[in-house]
């Protein structure tokens, strides 16, 4: 691709990415404050805020290609694929501390369970998992001709794009 045409899709990435994450966390407001009781929101909003948390470490990583696409640069700074190693690992913490969470939540109501945000809250979960390996394992999501010319010629799913960051040689970070 010619750089405009990346830049393009790397200002389509990071803003889709934001809108996604913030209307995800606007759907989970409206709906708490409209039914009232928060304790029964609780999985459903450790779920969304699992997403929205992979969703915005997605927008900085495009704003960062975006930035060294200006540049004329191809490798993020050593700290930064440092800190995106750690968020891989932060992030299945999270998603694997989601019974935890169903548990709080199965104390604070008394113990009872709200099967609506336990079912809700896994199936957002998964929504989160699916995000995680799109980004750092392998691309999930295929969206251009370049992507789908690329599934049918190998016949198989992409490194996904932080994934790939990942694998860069660290020299000089601290």
């Amino acid at each position: 691709m010619d750089t405009l045409t990346l830049a393009r899709r790397y200002r389509y990435l990071w803003t889709g990415e934001a809108v996604s994450a913030t209307i995800f966390i606007i759907l989970l407001i409206t709906g708490a404050v409209r039914e009232g009781h928060w304790v029964n929101w609780i999985d459903r909003a450790y779920s969304v805020g699992i997403v929205a948390w992979i969703l915005v470490q997605a927008v900085v990583f495009w704003r960062w290609k975006l930035r060294l696409l200006a540049q004329e640069h191809r490798a993020l700074p050593p700290e930064v694929v440092l800190r995106f190693r750690w968020f891989k690992h932060l992030n299945w913490v999270l998603i694997v501390a989601f019974p935890l969470v169903v548990l709080v939540g199965w104390l604070l109501a008394g113990r009872r369970l709200s099967q609506a945000d336990v079912g809700l809250g896994t199936l957002i979960l998964l929504g989160a998992i699916l995000e995680q390996i799109n980004y750092y394992y392998y691309q999930l999501m295929y969206d251009s001709r370049y992507d789908w010319r690329y599934l049918m010629l190998y016949k198989r799913l992409r490194i996904g794009s932080i994934a790939k960051m990942l694998t860069q040689r660290i020299s000089g970070a601290g």
